[in-house]
């Protein structure tokens, strides 16, 4: 078997207009007045690897489409050092491309193409061999502690984005997330809401969300990098920590290493990072040495691949820090995130969308659908590779030119 192509699938979903971009100089009536077209909708990037023997495999990215096909297709680009390759040997590959863009990559969106690549490498191997992917990236962690079987049900934690002008509307989104049987929620920062008002606003929020929880359910929140000092972040903390949250996600900016480090030494609840642009096991040893986190979240659409997510937690688990990855709204992320989970000892969550408004590329991109059980946990596929296929009619009516 040889791969023959790699090719750029870009989506662009308008939903009802009021799609909120995660980069606030991108929002529709800025004082530009000239909002870009990535925003107001869903703008998804898709990669899939096609073989002579009409086995195809597919991974996602969460960068524009134009970018990544421009790393993927350019004459120094992935497709040219992998066409006439063996797609099963995903491993060597991966430090093929790895090598070969050093000078343009090693880290940022070169190395989020290449994770796409390589999840898709990792779907066609499974196929080709009749196993599911989290049999094939089975790693020791070495330690006496971890099971020896792959699970075969995990749990995901939902993500509930946007959270809601009030908490009016807070409580109502919470709500369908509760129906859908979850175990944890998070919520983010919100203009008007937590994190950009004042503490007190910041308790309400996250003490309206405890009592539609209740007791059983973790929740984390996500700041956003909005807190600009440790001690803000931690005036906050001590407050709302009555409320028990599982972690606080990305509470400073994503460069300050040593305010992690100092938040992170003085407090008891879990400090977590990774999303905000980080990749690669070598940005995540940082995070963990210096930053001293109790939760590392590399993006299953952006870290590098899934093997190097283990990679990552491994080197966690040394540290006696989870591992919970990012995905958001890329759904190729949460079917290789419930491969990571199945395998990964220090993996005990990864994160799955309930997106407002909803669109078609969230919730039917892949086929079969996902489904979370009553004791809000998922099935680990049993099924060749990642054990999802493209839904070619969302794909045919949401396909655009990549840009």
């Amino acid at each position: 078997m040889k791969i023959t192509s790699v090719e750029t699938i870009a989506l662009r979903d308008d939903a009802d207009g009021t799609v909120t971009s995660w980069n606030p100089s991108f929002q529709v009536g800025g004082e530009s007045g000239d909002a870009p077209a990535s925003t107001g909708g869903y703008d998804l990037t898709v990669v899939r690897v096609n073989t002579d023997e009409g086995v195809s495999g597919i991974g996602q990215c969460e960068a524009p489409s134009l970018v990544i096909d421009a790393i993927i297709r350019s004459s120094l680009g992935l497709e040219a050092l992998l066409v006439g390759e063996d797609p099963t040997q995903v491993q060597r590959l991966w430090q093929k491309m790895y090598n070969s863009t050093g000078v343009y990559g090693r880290r940022g969106v070169v190395i989020g193409a290449i994770g796409a690549v390589e999840t898709a490498l990792w779907d066609i191997a499974g196929k080709a061999q009749g196993k599911p992917v989290h049999e094939l990236i089975w790693r020791s962690f070495a330690t006496t502690a971890s099971d020896t079987e792959p699970l075969k049900r995990v749990t995901p934690y939902a993500t509930v984005y946007p959270p809601g002008a009030d908490l009016d509307q807070l409580e109502e989104r919470l709500n369908i997330a509760i129906a859908r049987g979850v175990k944890a929620v998070k919520i983010e920062e919100w203009p008007g809401q937590f994190g950009n008002v004042d503490v007190a606003t910041d308790v309400a929020v996250i003490e309206k969300a405890r009592s539609l929880l209740g007791p059983k359910r973790d929740l984390m929140i996500d700041v956003q990098n909005r807190w600009r000092d440790v001690g803000q972040a931690l005036r906050t903390i001590e407050e709302i920590e009555q409320f028990r949250p599982f972690f606080i996600e990305a509470p400073l900016p994503a460069d300050n290493i040593e305010g992690y480090r100092r938040l992170a030494e003085s407090t008891s609840v879990r400090i977590a990072a990774g999303d905000w642009g980080f990749s690669t096991r070598h940005e995540f040893a940082d995070l963990l040495r210096r930053g001293r986190l109790g939760v590392v979240q590399p993006s299953a659409v952006r870290a590098g691949g899934m093997h190097e997510i283990l990679n990552i937690a491994e080197d966690a688990y040394r540290f006696g820090a989870l591992c919970i990855p990012h995905t958001w709204c890329h759904v190729i992320g949460v079917a290789a995130e419930l491969h990571l989970a199945a395998v990964t000892p220090n993996m005990p969550y990864f994160e799955f969308p309930i997106a407002f408004p909803p669109s078609p590329l969230i919730e039917n991109l892949l086929l079969p659908n996902f489904v979370i059980s009553d004791d809000g946990t998922m099935e680990v596929p049993d099924r060749p590779g990642l054990g999802f296929e493209l839904n070619e009619d969302v794909i045919s009516e949401f396909r655009v030119d990549p840009y």
